[in-house]
């Protein structure tokens, strides 16, 4: 799926369902491609939900005019000129979109094996190959003092194709509930990593 796919999908929910914040709009796009990131939303964010538009043959008790469209809440506004501004701002459609998957998936895995030890290393659930490239980045970046450190667990130090390896490593037992389709799963990575190194690179 191109990053203008991703972003103009994004942006009919948002105009379909006025009152629907963005990281909500994107909720609902996951939601079409059969995952849901409920629990990464904000209390907000989920309470603009309610503003979902109905199928005709439900008839809202809330009037068309009365609903309240939202903005984009952290415009880039720097305090110089740049002829970057504009391609910065329009990144951040995609990159909610990708930050809710990435981290829906984290807190997918971290609640399926935070009470069983060590399991990042001792019990083999993990790639090998995944460790060393989360091992990698996360002592590459305490380099820099002023990178700060992106989370507690290594799990915090891979994207979204090393993700999927430890779903898939473990799926059966593991994460079949979860995500019943692992095919399904595979596809919707595929398709989500390319976008996610053009949002982090541009």
């Amino acid at each position: 799926m191109e990053e203008q796919s991703v972003r103009n999908a994004i942006s009919r929910i948002r105009k379909n369902n006025p009152g629907v914040t963005l990281n909500a709009s994107a909720q609902i796009f996951a939601q079409k491609k059969g995952f849901s990131f409920l629990g990464s939303l904000t209390p907000a964010d989920r309470e603009s939900l309610r503003n979902v538009a109905r199928p005709s043959s439900q008839p809202s008790s809330v009037r068309p005019e009365k609903i309240a469209k939202t903005t984009r809440r952290y415009e880039i506004r720097p305090d110089f000129e740049s002829p970057f501004i504009k391609e910065a701002n329009d990144n951040l459609e995609p990159y909610a979109f990708i930050y809710l998957l990435e981290n829906g998936l984290r807190r997918v895995i971290l609640d399926r094996f935070e009470s069983s030890g060590n399991w990042w290393i001792a019990e083999g659930k993990v790639p090998k190959d995944v460790q060393d490239y989360a091992k990698k980045i996360e002592d590459a970046e305490k380099k820099y003092a002023w990178v700060n450190p992106r989370g507690e667990h290594p799990i915090y130090y891979v994207g979204l194709l090393e993700l999927f390896k430890i779903i898939e490593k473990t799926w059966k037992p593991n994460f079949k509930e979860v995500f019943p389709h692992l095919e399904d799963l595979r596809t919707w990575i595929r398709e989500s990593v390319p976008i996610r190194n053009l949002v982090a690179t541009t």
